[in-house]
């Protein structure tokens, strides 16, 4: 599909955003990214995420005037890196809490039993088993 090519580049350079940038909060390559600049042409899926990475309608594109751009919202690319890096760490603290706690919890439920195996070994009167 066409798009506007100047446009983009408009939009991309008002943030201050490198096209390396631009294709990294897009998801794209920096490939596409120039492509994209250079030629006008775009697939659907790289039109609507260069349109969703500057925050703007896909229709304001091709040079279709919709509402005013609105800046970038939500959480950047780093952020939810971050965001996954301290869930996937909290998942294994609590799944490292649940071996060692299991280990002790074992450990001590096999000395426990070894100990009544001993006295029932010494004294088997006394074993209620």
């Amino acid at each position: 599909m066409k798009i506007d090519a100047n446009r983009i580049r408009t939009l991309r350079e008002a943030r201050g955003w490198s096209q390396e940038h631009l294709a990294d909060v897009a998801g794209l390559s920096p490939r596409t990214v120039q492509r994209l600049e250079a030629e006008g042409k775009a697939s659907h899926e790289s039109r609507m995420a260069v349109a969703a990475a500057l925050g703007i309608e896909p229709g304001q594109l091709a040079g279709r005037e919709a509402a005013p751009a609105r800046p970038a919202s939500g959480i950047g690319a780093a952020d939810r890196i971050k965001i996954t890096l301290w869930i996937v760490s909290i998942v294994l603290a609590v799944i490292m809490f649940q071996l060692v706690a299991g280990y002790v919890l074992g450990k001590n439920a096999g000395l426990r039993d070894n100990r009544i195996n001993e006295a029932c070994k010494a004294e088997p009167a006394s074993c209620r088993r």
